[in-house]
């Protein structure tokens, strides 16, 4: 049966004035809107699942691991992930510092207290000679005897810890020196008092990057891993009968295994290592030494193992 318009436009109306109708349409237009945002959270959420499968695909991954490290450009990796031997020196102030015995600067001598410019010459050269036998030499690194070292020392001059304590050596069982060299950087005073005593202060950071000697973990392929340990020493030293005597002293060593046994070696942490270290510091409420401070004293004593705010 057909509907003539006039009835069909007046059942519409009839219907658009039915109270009821208002209801109706209005819980359609919520349960559209809820299906749309839900869609729209599916979608957030599927984004979002995935980069955390990027970040933690195990759901235990820590952050010291890097992923897809291949991807991003390693100058840009986050402070927790491992230094490689591509940049051993990936954020480190140390980057742009002297290499070696290059760092080590020695003042121009100057006449004073009775004591000529080539006097004074003689025992800077001395004191940058010490800092480079004990810090620096290849053989003291890999655990030798420091014997050009310890010849310049006045045998009663300083007691065994300090002694002991001025030689940096590593296990060469356990790391060796990476080939991009140790960064130095420090500076060297002396004064000459009225009665013409000579006293030389010291105060330098050697920053040493290190590769497992053992094949170990390569951040990416044909890239180890590079663990970085600083040694930073203030002290005093004065010339008499031509040996050095070492006064006030004061060390500290940075990213070190404070609870490794005391074998008068290092021990660096590397990224697991010092990643543990800084939890346990936080738990403990340790606070994090900056070596880079220039301003800063050292507590005096040899060897204060320190957890540093960076390398």
């Amino acid at each position: 049966m057909s509907v003539e318009p006039t009835d069909y436009v007046a059942r519409l109306r009839e219907r658009a004035s039915d109270p009821g109708i208002e209801e109706a349409l209005r819980r359609d237009r919520t349960v559209r809107r809820r299906k749309i945002a839900l869609a729209a959270g599916a979608g957030v959420l599927l984004l979002g699942g995935f980069g955390f499968w990027l970040t933690d695909a195990t759901g235990e991954r820590p952050p010291y691991e890097p992923y897809g490290a291949q991807t991003l450009a390693e100058e840009a990796w986050p402070l927790e992930w491992p230094y490689s031997v591509d940049m051993p020196f990936r954020n480190s102030p140390a980057v742009g510092w002297g290499e070696g015995a290059d760092g080590i600067y020695v003042p121009e001598p100057m006449a004073a207290g009775g004591l000529t410019a080539k006097e004074i010459a003689a025992t800077l050269d001395d004191v940058k000679t010490l800092l480079v036998e004990s810090n620096l030499s290849e053989d003291a690194l890999a655990g030798a005897e420091p014997a050009a070292a310890l010849a310049l020392l006045a045998p009663r001059g300083a007691d065994e810890a300090v002694r002991a304590d001025l030689v940096t050596r590593f296990d060469p069982d356990e790391v060796y020196p990476d080939e991009s060299g140790i960064r130095t950087r420090g500076t060297m005073t002396y004064r000459v008092s009225p009665a013409g005593e000579l006293a030389v202060h010291v105060d330098y950071t050697f920053v040493y990057p290190l590769v497992r000697a053992e094949e170990g973990h390569e951040v990416v392929p044909n890239a180890p891993e590079v663990a970085r340990i600083a040694v930073r020493r203030q002290f005093t030293v004065t010339p008499k009968g031509g040996k050095l005597v070492i006064g006030a002293y004061a060390s500290e060593v940075a990213n070190h295994d404070c609870s490794a046994p005391k074998d008068g070696r290092l021990h660096p942490l590397f990224a697991e290592g010092r990643w543990k270290a800084g939890r346990a510091a936080e738990g403990v409420h340790i606070s994090m030494a900056d070596l880079y401070d220039e301003k800063r004293v050292l507590r005096a004593g040899p060897g204060h193992c320190v957890v540093p705010s960076g390398t």
